[in-house]
This record gives C-alpha cells, structure tokens and sequence, in this order.
C-alpha cells in the first residue's frame, strides 16, 4: 500500500472523531488555551512547605493564564508524606530511601461537593555526604509533591470534562 493511500485511509478512519467532541487529555492545547471552570477553583491554603508547593503547582495547572476569573468552586486539599528507609544493611544502615506521599480533597461550589484521593511514591539513594543526602530528599519530595498535582489537576479536569459534556 503506498504512502498517499495508507494517509487518506488514516485520515478517513478519524473523520468520526472529530464531530463527536474528542479532545486528546495529554495535548492538543496551545498555550492560550484553559478550562474557565478549572480556572475558576480557588485552591485554599495547605500547611508547611511541601503543602505550599502543592498549592503552587495546583495553582499553574488549573489557571496556567492567571486569569482572573469569580472563585465558583474551592478546593481543599491535605496532604501526608513520610519516608521510609530501605536496603538495610548488616549494619543498620539503609542505603535507600522512599517518600510515601497521599493526598485527599474535596471540591465545593455551586452545588458540587466531589471527594477524590491520590497517592504516589518517589524513591531516592542515601549518599554517605549528609548534604548530598539532604538534596537528594528534597529533590524526591518535590518529584512526589509535582505528581500529586499532575493526579489531581487530571481527575479535576475528567470530572470538568464531565461536566462539559453533560449540557
């Protein structure tokens, strides 16, 4: 089969696609484009440092433009991280570590009241340098504060979606 049939079949094959309302979840966005309903969900404050980063990065995500929109929903989030040492060696050493991290939230506002958790794991390497030690957990808990935000921002923008949808 050549090239310019195999193209026209492709392109024949997702014709029906493009009439139903199918929009990719992983692309397709330009960098003007958001969700106004996403943008319109005020993340409230989350205590400590990791819970700050986390509000920062659920800030970007739902409202990437800043734009300023009326706070139609509020999402309230918390969050839990612990470490957890492993590869043990003969003399109690570990010589690698974990960061469990579990969020839980709810979003309210005009009618909805959504619950969802999410969870990931971020694993890093215990170095003999105590600094090198210091960044490299560091660098794990924010690894695990990014995904936590990724999980969310996607199960907020499937229930949007959703929403989107059902009018």
């Amino acid at each position: 089969m050549s090239w310019s049939r195999r193209g026209i079949l492709t392109a024949l094959a997702a014709a029906p696609l493009a009439g139903c309302g199918f929009h990719p979840l992983y692309g397709g966005h330009t960098a003007g484009e958001y969700d106004p309903r996403l943008a319109a969900i005020k993340v409230a404050p989350i205590p400590d440092r990791e819970g700050q980063l986390l509000e920062l990065a659920l800030r970007e995500k739902l409202n990437p433009r800043g734009v300023t929109l009326p706070t139609r929903y509020t999402l309230n989030v918390t969050l839990g991280l612990t470490r957890s040492d492993l590869g043990i060696q003969r003399n109690a050493t570990s010589t690698r570590s974990e960061i469990n991290a579990a969020a839980s939230y709810t979003l309210q506002g005009d009618g909805i009241n959504i619950a969802g958790k999410s969870r990931t794991v971020s694993a890093f390497n215990l170095q003999n340098d105590a600094w090198a030690a210091t960044v490299a957990e560091s660098d794990a808990r924010e690894r695990a504060i990014e995904d936590l935000a990724d999980a969310i921002y996607m199960q907020l923008s499937l229930w949007s979606r959703q929403q989107t949808a059902a009018r």
